[in-house]
């Protein structure tokens, strides 16, 4: 091996570590970490159901209101999987056909209760021109909330408007939970 020839090998044995500590640094970038668990997050980022202990059919009625869809389809066929999120879209007016500064949206069965506070402020012209109540413009809502692994069945659905004595309930249809 001639003089010249050995030099140029131990140029580049003097890169080879580098070389190779790149390569498996890239390498293991490449590698797919596991997934993360949504429950977690969805918990810090944005409302979660909660289970909900009040008396919904004790309350009085009071307001009006309207479940448009579930997830994008219409409520009246709407289905929602536990463990995951869903997306309420409708309108709210209370007893005095104001838009009340929150609610708290009720699924609400013989067997649990669950509830997340849900506000509004959505346009909604139709509503506030068929009433005859300007007013009620922003009644609408868009609510994305995080369904936890509730019990699969049918649930009543409530908006809850107002506090302890001073509270009432409007009455928004059924949903049903669980799997198709």
């Amino acid at each position: 091996m001639s003089a010249r020839h050995c030099a140029e090998s131990v140029r580049i044995g003097k890169r080879l570590p580098w070389l190779a500590l790149a390569l498996g640094t890239m390498l293991a970038g490449c590698h797919r970490q596991p997934p993360i668990s949504d429950e977690g997050i969805a918990a810090a980022t944005e409302p979660a159901f909660a289970p909900y202990a009040g008396p919904v059919s004790d309350l009085p009625a009071g307001g009006r209101c309207s479940l448009d869809a579930v997830d994008g389809k219409p409520a009246q066929q709407a289905r929602v999987r536990p463990r995951g999120w869903v997306t309420f879209g409708g309108w709210m007016a209370d007893a005095a056909d104001a838009v009340p500064d929150g609610a708290t949206l009720v699924l609400n069965s013989a067997a649990a209760s669950y509830a997340v506070p849900i506000v509004a402020g959505g346009e909604r012209p139709d509503v506030a021109q068929a009433f005859g109540k300007p007013a009620l413009l922003r009644s609408g809502y868009n609510h994305r909330a995080w369904l936890p692994a509730i019990q699969p069945g049918r649930y009543r659905v409530f908006l809850v408007y107002g506090r302890e004595k001073a509270a009432a309930a409007c009455a928004m249809g059924t949903l049903v939970a669980g799997e198709p």
